[in-house]
């Protein structure tokens, strides 16, 4: 299984604190069938390192890479981000190619605030996809504006963007709202792939181990291969991905 969203680098953001808290997170992951992890660092989030690409990412990225060889942890990992779509600077980011595309694909992984708008939201995604690329928007359920009008998801699974859902909404660890907007969300047959948006290895945890016996009370096997394999494998690749529905 591929894991696209994860904050896995340690010292860079609020995800893993320290080298052990890392190692410990590949680790799991290893043992619960995640062979590949895209580092999704946050970037552009104010209070946090930015992350931009550039050396001072290539640096920490290639020295996790290394740390994980040393300690015998055969995980592959692949460089990414996740992006917080600031709409002052939105745009020079995209015009300038500072962003860390998912391992150098067209598909470029986003946040937002859990209160903006879905109008904001929706002009920052067009905005996106007007550079050539391809809005992964992370964690719709999330959204205050998405858990009160679910059509915002289905508007932009319509428009081609990729919808990707955590797995802690799933198992009801982020809110009840959050819980909700996902479950209904994949019972809809919109969602693209389920990612774990990792922090620690604790509370917001890598694996997939136990979310499977919840997925398949919700979702057929084909549907859970789409959202675990499939389409991060294609993501990775940069290929195209289709509805889900034109799959089964």
């Amino acid at each position: 299984m591929i894991d696209l969203h994860c904050h896995i680098i340690p010292l860079v953001d609020d995800g893993a604190e320290n080298a052990e808290a890392a190692c410990e997170m590949a680790a799991h992951a290893l043992r619960s069938g995640v062979d590949t992890i895209v580092c999704t660092p946050h970037c552009n989030l104010r209070g946090a390192r930015p992350n931009y690409r550039g050396r001072d990412y290539a640096k920490c990225f290639s020295m996790f890479r290394a740390l994980l060889k040393q300690r015998g942890i055969p995980l592959r990992i692949l460089p990414g981000c996740e992006l917080f779509a600031h709409r002052s600077n939105l745009r020079q980011l995209l015009d300038s190619k500072r962003v860390v595309t998912l391992n150098h694909s067209r598909y470029l992984l986003v946040e937002f605030s859990f209160h903006a708008s879905g109008e904001s939201m929706t002009s920052s995604l067009e905005l996106i996809a007007r550079r050539g690329l391809i809005p992964v928007v992370a964690h719709p359920e999330r959204y205050d504006c998405v858990q009160h009008d679910p059509s915002l998801a289905v508007c932009w699974f319509a428009k081609g963007y990729i919808i990707q859902l955590n797995k802690g909404s799933i198992l009801g660890l982020l809110g009840e709202g959050a819980y909700h907007a996902g479950t209904h969300l994949l019972a809809s047959g919109i969602a693209h792939v389920i990612a774990s948006d990792a922090h620690d290895p604790r509370y917001r945890t890598t694996g997939f181990q136990s979310l499977l016996p919840v997925l398949s009370r919700l979702c057929s096997p084909e549907y859970i291969q789409l959202l675990l394999e499939t389409n991060p494998d294609r993501i990775i690749h940069d290929r195209h991905i289709p509805a889900p529905e034109q799959e089964f």
